[in-house]
């Protein structure tokens, strides 16, 4: 009986390992992962894997086998539940830095540098995110890439809503021949009114979120303090 639960549960955990490797599907959502990211998840996996060898054979019961299968999801899900939230922060930093980098380049195109000049200078002044897209962009174009599939491609990679605003007003330019100066101005302050919007409206939803704490934390404390000592006195002069 051990080694049968032993062989079978290590032959899942070998199948799980292989699998380690390959992309999933992340509620559908397209995530930058480099080749180091499945290098731990594979070993993260083979590692809970061989753990699990181990449960089952100290004891091959039911719940022996539950623990083991569930250390299992734990070491497949645990990367990938990371590497979600690193492609939320990234996507979460260029929404918000890109209000401050189209000011930037509206003050570089103004000046008479083309829109690859102005992503150049914003690229090389900052180490971030957004940067980091327009380095992506610049490498293609030099490539041979055209404007408008490199930033299509950039828009897939982030696709957030203030960079679905700037791809779009970058092609009306192109397709339209409108200042690009005037356009870029135009989503900058767009930009900041929906940044302002966002503010205010995470302003509006604390108080409600402060609701909670107070019934469950403050105000029971502050019942006991100011009601405490009026119901001793009473119940002491009833007695």
């Amino acid at each position: 009986m051990r080694l049968a639960a032993s062989v079978l549960f290590g032959g899942a955990a070998a199948l799980m390992t292989v699998q380690a490797g390959r992309l999933p599907l992340i509620r559908g959502k397209k995530i930058q992962i480099s080749f180091d990211y499945w290098k731990r998840r594979t070993w993260l996996v083979a590692a809970a894997s061989a753990v699990g060898v181990l449960m089952v054979w100290a004891r091959p019961d039911v719940v022996g086998v539950a623990l083991a299968f569930l250390l299992m999801f734990v070491a497949w899900q645990t990367p990938v539940w990371r590497a979600r939230r690193q492609e939320d922060a990234r996507r979460n930093s260029v929404e918000r830095e890109l209000v401050d980098a189209l000011g930037e380049m509206v003050m570089c195109v103004e000046a008479g540098l083309t829109l690859e000049a102005a992503m150049n200078i914003y690229a090389n002044r900052h180490t971030s995110p957004l940067a980091d897209e327009f380095r992506a962009v610049l490498d293609r174009v030099a490539l041979g890439v055209s404007r408008d599939v490199s930033i299509a491609q950039m828009l897939d990679r982030t696709p957030t809503p203030g960079m679905q605003m700037f791809v779009a007003a970058i092609r009306q330019n192109q397709r339209i021949g409108a200042p690009l100066a005037t356009v870029l101005r135009q989503q900058a302050a767009t930009a900041r009114r929906r940044r302002r919007q966002a503010i205010e409206e995470h302003s509006a939803k604390l108080a409600m979120k402060m609701v909670f704490p107070t019934v469950l934390c403050v105000l029971p404390a502050l019942m006991i303090v100011v009601v405490g000592p009026a119901f001793i006195r009473t119940l002491q002069s009833l007695t």
